[in-house]
């Protein structure tokens, strides 16, 4: 019975050193092929820690050195449906969406792009040195200062995981510059997504939230604003009622009434 039981034991064992991920080595895009499950974007699943970065809800971001945030709002519902961060002289614009469990959608996104930019007048190509699968690079109309037609490169990323998908799109040096590119890619390689455990139609932005240091920020300010404009309000009474008490002084005591004598 414990000779069958080893056997067991070590039967049991050789499965389990068998089923055991292995990180691949080297650097994705320079000595291997991206895995994202093992380079990023990762799922909440895969990094439930999330250290070192600013977390949004839906999308947790690496706070790197010098970086400028901005929230993007819908005008129409308030909703925060994406960040834009700026690092150094590019950005990068971040949105999550839901995604089907059984199929991703950056390949139908992305031929959406094309006919979308070229119909704009722009143009649009997939970068064969993309370095996170099928990156477009594409070369958007618009006007310079002068009002002339002036083309700029956007580079368009999707990243489809685990029931979500997520796009970058990144304007600026870093578009097209492999070395400032490279810094854009290694920060999007650390965001960290969590789509939640609810249905959700697919394409359905990920609504993001506020961080906690910011909401505490803008209530400390507003809190602040009114308590300045409480006060401001008061000295401007009292300030009245000491004009109204100063004109009183001016102007004396009350004249006496006609002098009556006996007759």
């Amino acid at each position: 019975m414990a000779i069958f039981g080893r056997k067991k034991k070590e039967t049991a064992d050789a499965v389990e050193e068998t089923t055991e991920q292995v990180v691949p080595e080297g650097e994705p895009g320079v000595d291997r092929d991206w895995e994202r499950e093992f380079d990023g974007p990762y799922d909440i699943s895969e990094r439930p820690e999330a250290t070192g970065l600013v977390n949004l809800g839906a999308l947790k971001v690496p706070a790197v050195p010098g970086m400028e945030m901005r929230l993007d709002l819908e005008k129409a519902t308030n909703r925060i449906t994406g960040v834009t961060c700026t690092i150094g002289t590019s950005k990068v614009q971040l949105q999550a969406f839901a995604a089907p469990r059984s199929e991703g959608l950056w390949t139908e996104i992305r031929e959406g792009l094309v006919e979308g930019i070229k119909a704009a007048g722009g143009s649009a190509q997939v970068d064969p040195k993309g370095v996170l699968g099928q990156e477009l690079l594409a070369r958007m109309p618009g006007r310079d200062a002068s009002g002339r037609v002036a083309f700029a490169p956007n580079r368009f990323i999707g990243v489809d995981g685990p029931r979500w998908f997520v796009r970058a799109v990144i304007n600026g040096p870093a578009a097209g510059d492999p070395q400032q590119l490279q810094v854009v890619r290694s920060f999007l390689r650390r965001v960290v997504v969590d789509r939640g455990t609810e249905a959700r139609p697919p394409r359905e932005v990920l609504a993001l939230t506020p961080p906690k240091s910011v909401v505490e920020e803008a209530a400390r300010r507003r809190q602040a604003a009114q308590q300045a404009a409480a006060e401001k309000k008061a000295a401007e009474q009292a300030a009245a009622s000491q004009a109204a008490a100063g004109a009183d002084d001016a102007a004396g005591p009350p004249a006496d009434g006609p002098e009556q004598t006996d007759r």
